[in-house]
């Protein structure tokens, strides 16, 4: 197989994969530990009703924005830095892609460490080593590019859905009483449904703004959107959801609930149980966080392949050098902290791509990318990052999600500027900011 991702070129249509590939490719990416582990820490964070809706209402959300930017990549068939770089000017797209290449890498050291550190708990191996050892591996797979991506996502859809059935399965069969009245007792009310909200969204946030690096493999629109369906509410509704509902049957069965980090999630009840149990959760654990893994990485290197002008491969292997060696050095654990910005900082990424271009906006730009910086975009990013911004941290929050507040604002300034520079040019004329 080519190696030739088009990180500097448009995708031919001769290459475009079909819709169930995509879709794979796709699911691979939410369908993961982490996103039910994080169901079952909003349901102990908030109720099981509450974290439910926020999640469903979420999950739908998230489906209209990644859609849309999907068919942004699919129409141009490029890479979202492609996208950006006529968006945001020559020079400020350097940011743009930079920040989100970089907040990817830093998910991509993550779930790197996460299921090394499983893996050596388990089986009492240094950690360091297994987190070099899986690196290597993750790092391999995404040389492969898309193909990568569909192949260790054809492996982690089907093992974790079996792993979700098995820990269900097993914990039904508890041999303990079971009671409604635990269910009461989920949940401590400490966030709001708007707030649990803006964790659900903030949760891909990131990854979902980089569709086109995806979608701009589909064959046409309909497989755009069907793959993202994949994903967005299927793929990752199923798994947050299956986080609030293990909370919910543990609590029945009178079983600690509120470790959703060590045994409360299915994969740490497994490995409580001993034996097969034990020997099947952490290889599970590993392909699919080892899934979610290589698609960041994959985003991080169009990026910075995009930036530096280098090739692929070549990216590949020194970004990927440099997330393991992150996660071998424990590093990763302050990222999590830092990577609270995301809600704030990017949805009003997305939102200035979006009516950038379906407002026309990148067209008028035309296949040279503006010099330096863009003002308009620019303005609106910043109108919305100062409102995310507020809103982050005041007790708006607890009434505004703030991802939503960020987004809206950015999109109604961008709507504004682009309809105000049509009003006041005339339409042979209209470059918007190209000089």
């Amino acid at each position: 197989m080519s190696h030739k991702e088009h990180a500097l070129e448009q995708v031919s249509s001769q290459e475009s994969l079909g819709v169930f590939k995509l879709a794979m490719v796709w699911a691979g990416f939410p369908f993961i530990l982490a996103i039910t582990i994080t169901g079952s820490v909003f349901a102990t964070s908030s109720d099981l009703y509450t974290a439910t809706a926020a999640i469903i209402v979420g999950s739908l959300l998230m489906f209209f924005y990644i859609g849309l930017l999907g068919e942004i990549g699919w129409k141009e068939r490029r890479s979202f830095s492609q996208i950006a770089q006529r968006i945001f000017g020559d020079f400020g797209y350097v940011l743009i892609a930079g920040l989100l290449s970089t907040l990817v890498l830093g998910w991509f050291t993550i779930n790197t460490a996460m299921p090394a550190e499983i893996l050596a708990a388990s089986f009492h191996i240094p950690y360091w080593l297994v987190a070099i050892v899986l690196g290597i591996i993750f790092v391999a797979v995404t040389a492969r590019g898309i193909i990568g991506m569909n192949m260790i996502s054809n492996l982690s859809v089907p093992l974790f859905g079996a792993l979700i059935f098995v820990a269900f399965a097993t914990l039904m069969g508890h041999t303990g009483g079971v009671s409604g009245d635990g269910l009461a007792s989920v949940g401590n009310h400490t966030l709001t449904f708007q707030e649990i909200l803006a964790g659900v969204l903030a949760s891909f946030a990131d990854s979902g703004t980089l569709a086109p690096d995806f979608n701009r493999w589909a064959t046409d629109r309909k497989a755009s959107w069907l793959s993202v369906f994949a994903a967005f509410p299927l793929g990752f509704g199923f798994a947050m959801l299956a986080g609030v509902a293990f909370t919910a049957v543990l609590a029945m069965h009178g079983i600690r609930f509120d470790d959703p980090f060590q045994t409360a999630n299915p994969v740490g009840y497994l490995i409580g149980l001993g034996g097969i149990f034990t020997v099947f959760a952490v290889v599970v654990a590993a392909v699919n966080q080892g899934s979610n893994a290589t698609h960041c990485l994959y985003n991080s290197i169009l990026g910075f392949s995009k930036l530096s002008g280098q090739h692929y491969v070549r990216t590949t292997l020194v970004v990927g050098t440099i997330g393991v060696i992150i996660a071998v050095t424990g590093v990763w654990a302050f990222l999590l902290d830092w990577l609270k910005i995301i809600g704030v900082l990017v949805p009003p990424i997305g939102a200035v791509v979006i009516l950038a271009y379906f407002s026309g906006y990148y067209t008028k730009l035309g296949e040279k990318a503006a010099v330096g910086f863009t003002l308009a975009p620019w303005l609106s990013l910043a109108s919305g990052w100062i409102f995310g911004l507020i809103v982050n941290f005041t007790s708006l929050a607890r009434y505004l999600p703030v991802p939503i507040a960020s987004f809206v604002i950015s999109a109604i300034a961008m709507g504004f500027l682009v309809k105000a520079a049509k009003q006041s040019t005339p339409p042979s004329k209209i470059v918007l900011d190209e000089e």
